[in-house]
């Protein structure tokens, strides 16, 4: 940390950075008069060539805060030996400047590897003050890492273990993938695949299964999947995989077959209820055999459920 307060002071802002390779990123070189007045001031940021590229570099508010004009002199790039020259006075105004302010914004892209650095060295700096003479200043350099972007972590849920087909009575399976997350960055896209042929992409979303799989002896489960990608420049991806049990509408048990066995554990479980995503049925004691009587997955077991069985009394999964 630089102090001292006559001392003039211009640096690199932020000092230092930590970069994704690809990424675009700024600094800002700021000048403090300290106890003078500056008139104009020029300056080399030098920078290794290697690890980034120079963009843009626009002119700040600092030498016409208050209002009075200025001229750039010098506004060069040169990526091929790395570095930056600036240049600026200020014109028709006989006072000086004694704010804090922000010459210039240099605007580099990242492109060295992971673990490179880059110095981001001020020289040749001169600073003017009303007498056209050299005003001593202080200088507080920068740098800048290329970290590697993290892959996102995809975590998804679902509100119900037990799900029944609801091609004839209306039993959506909620999804939630809320729970993601960027270790450095955002989640930029969700992409749901059902493991039916069918795909969404929203956090949340809820689906009905058409159909069940039925192998002879028992239920297959439908194999669904949550893919997250982030926001890197060059982005990253995670998946999750998990399966979905469906079974035939009205099967409390998963037998293949509707009878007085599901009707019982409807009857057994009457009137629990559990109220996700803050609590599923997992979440209860015993919750399993209340999300099994819970065949139309609205989160209550009740008259509704019971009439489903005999809706659908002695179907059967085959």
């Amino acid at each position: 940390m630089i102090t001292g307060a006559e001392a003039a002071i211009i640096e690199v802002v932020p000092s230092d950075q930590d970069i994704h390779k690809g990424e675009e990123f700024t600094v800002d070189i700021v000048v403090s008069p300290g106890g003078g007045e500056v008139y104009g001031v020029q300056y080399l940021l030098v920078f290794n060539k290697s690890v980034v590229k120079a963009e843009t570099q626009v002119k700040g508010g600092f030498l016409t805060s208050d209002g009075n004009e200025s001229e750039i002199v010098v506004n060069t790039l040169n990526n091929t030996e790395g570095w930056v020259e600036y240049s600026e006075t200020r014109i028709n105004t006989t006072a000086g400047v004694t704010a804090n302010g922000t010459l210039a914004t240099v605007t580099f892209t990242a492109t060295g590897d992971k673990g490179a650095l880059s110095y981001l060295n001020l020289s040749e700096v001169i600073m003017t003050d009303l007498n056209f003479t050299a005003i001593d200043c202080m200088r507080a350099n920068g740098s800048v890492t290329i970290t590697e972007n993290e892959p996102p972590v995809a975590n998804a849920i679902i509100y119900d273990d037990y799900n029944n087909v609801g091609s004839k009575h209306l039993c959506k399976v909620y999804f939630d993938g809320s729970g993601s997350h960027d270790p450095d960055g955002e989640i930029a896209s969700y992409s749901w695949s059902f493991g039916d042929g069918t795909y969404d992409t929203d956090v949340t979303c809820e689906h009905v299964y058409g159909s069940w799989n039925w192998n002879g002896t028992g239920y297959e489960p439908f194999h669904a999947s949550l893919t997250v990608t982030d926001d890197g420049i060059l982005p990253q991806v995670n998946t999750s995989y998990f399966d979905v049990v469906v079974y035939i509408a009205g099967d409390a048990n998963g037998d293949g077959t509707v009878n007085i066995v599901d009707a019982s554990i409807v009857g057994y479980e009457w009137g629990r209820v559990c109220s996700p995503p803050d609590v599923c049925w997992r979440d209860l004691p015993q919750g399993a055999w209340a999300d099994r009587a819970d065949l139309n997955n609205d989160h209550e077991v009740n008259i509704l459920d019971m009439v489903i069985i005999g809706t659908r009394w002695k179907d059967t999964a085959w």
